[in-house]
């Protein structure tokens, strides 16, 4: 049952992820041609205003500005969907923000070994990404705070492991849990 509600969390993150997507689009595509005439500068104002309404509410399962009210109250269950929220990595404007300001502030609840184990997974993964997203020096300091001897372990493997990135990666992980 608790896979379930990740996997069904994870799409949730996606989904929403991808109208955010959207919604951009329709700002940048309009802006481009918001002083052709009266009618594409109110297109562009509406799809900023779209954009600008839907934010909060898609950014985060019941809102970003709530979520992060109750995560810095150190509410579980605030933890355990931000813990969600990087497992699912979604990207969307300003959401490598969030996600640094998240991983950062992560550093400062006790966590359980279940998120522990999650988080290394999360780290394992954005290891072995093909991009340096602006987070990852955040992944970096947090891999201090859910390391155990078997994480370090693995992270030292990738850093011997082929694939450049891969290894820089690794050596930046490897350098914080030193």
């Amino acid at each position: 049952m608790k896979h379930e509600a990740q996997i069904a969390t994870h799409s949730v993150f996606e989904t929403n992820a991808a109208k955010l997507r959207d919604l951009q689009a329709a700002v940048n595509t309009t802006f481009r041609r918001r002083n052709d005439g009266d009618a594409q500068w109110k297109a562009w104002q509406e799809a900023a205003r779209r954009f600008h309404v839907t934010y909060d509410a898609l950014a985060f399962p019941g809102g970003i500005g709530k979520a992060m009210a109750l995560f810095e109250k150190r509410d579980p269950g605030a933890i355990e969907i931000v813990v969600r929220f990087l497992e699912a990595d979604p990207w969307f404007f300003r959401s490598g923000y969030h996600k640094a300001y998240m991983i950062k502030h992560l550093r400062q609840f006790p966590l359980s070994q279940d998120h522990r184990k999650r988080l290394q997974q999360v780290i394992l993964a954005r290891i072995e990404s093909e991009e340096t997203p602006r987070e990852f020096r955040w992944y970096c300091r947090l891999a201090r705070y859910v390391s155990d001897a078997d994480f370090e372990r693995q992270v030292a493997s990738l850093a011997a492991a082929p694939g450049q990135l891969r290894r820089r990666h690794a050596g930046w992980v490897l350098a914080q849990l030193r």
